[in-house]
């Protein structure tokens, strides 16, 4: 029975999953990517983010989503970037598409393509065969993505936000990001919002590399911004981390 899943899950994800191309469905739009952040609950800027033309968000943030956040959050989800781990604890948490079409969402979307992010994207159609659509960043977006990260991995947010400001867009804006410097916000990881204990957990993990998140996506905005009209705003928490990191 296991071959026999892992046969049907081969030919599910083969049949279903497209690459994604960010160049293509962000070139020229204006784009709101919110984080996991308490930041993001600092300002009601929900009818802000609803006015823009795409909405990204991350792992488990339809799940976390509720009428009651619109204000700050917005209601719309047009992009999901999502680690295919659907564990509680340490992943991304389950993927259920019946909620996703609630909310609009549009593509979801596995950042890491590599040998162990397409063992995950197999493992999820081994463990639901589910005929789905599903998608992966192109394999020389992802290597430009992780070239300076050596053996630790990007988390799924900056692999958000890396797509995000590569993409040509005429607007971002970037709320819910600190780099594991404030708590998760309500509802997201309510088990690691002390912030020693999620220190903790990212060291036993020891797959990510916050600081190091930091300083590429410093550099990559200061490229962006030299290279591009793509207009970046920064809610005020990550404005002040980038000022005293920069």
């Amino acid at each position: 029975m296991r071959i026999i899943n892992s046969i049907k899950g081969l030919f599910l994800m083969i049949s279903t999953t497209r690459v994604f191309k960010p160049e293509e469905i962000l070139k020229d739009k204006r784009v709101a990517i919110i984080g996991a952040a308490d930041s993001a609950f600092e300002c009601q800027n929900g009818d802000y983010i609803n006015d823009f033309d795409l909405i990204v968000r991350v792992n488990k943030a339809p799940h976390s989503w509720s009428p009651s956040k619109a204000n700050y959050i917005g209601s719309r989800t047009d992009i999901l970037f999502h680690s295919f781990y659907e564990n509680t604890d340490s992943g991304g948490g389950p993927i259920d598409f019946e909620l996703y079409a609630k909310q609009g969402i549009k593509y979801v979307v596995n950042p890491n393509f590599s040998i162990k992010g397409l063992r995950t994207h197999l493992t999820y159609f081994k463990r639901n065969l589910a005929k789905k659509r599903t998608f992966l960043l192109k394999p020389k977006f992802y290597s430009k993505m992780t070239a300076n990260f050596g053996e630790v991995i990007p988390t799924v947010g900056y692999s958000a936000l890396y797509t995000v400001l590569n993409s040509d867009c005429k607007e971002i804006f970037i709320t819910g990001f600190t780099f594991f410097k404030t708590p998760y916000a309500n509802d997201y990881r309510d088990h690691l919002k002390d912030m020693e204990a999620n220190k903790g957990h990212l060291k036993n993990q020891g797959l990510h590399n916050p600081d190091l998140e930091l300083l590429e996506f410093i550099n990559q905005k200061r490229i962006v911004e030299k290279n591009s009209s793509t207009k970046i705003i920064m809610d005020d928490s990550l404005r002040n981390i980038v000022e005293q990191h920069s």
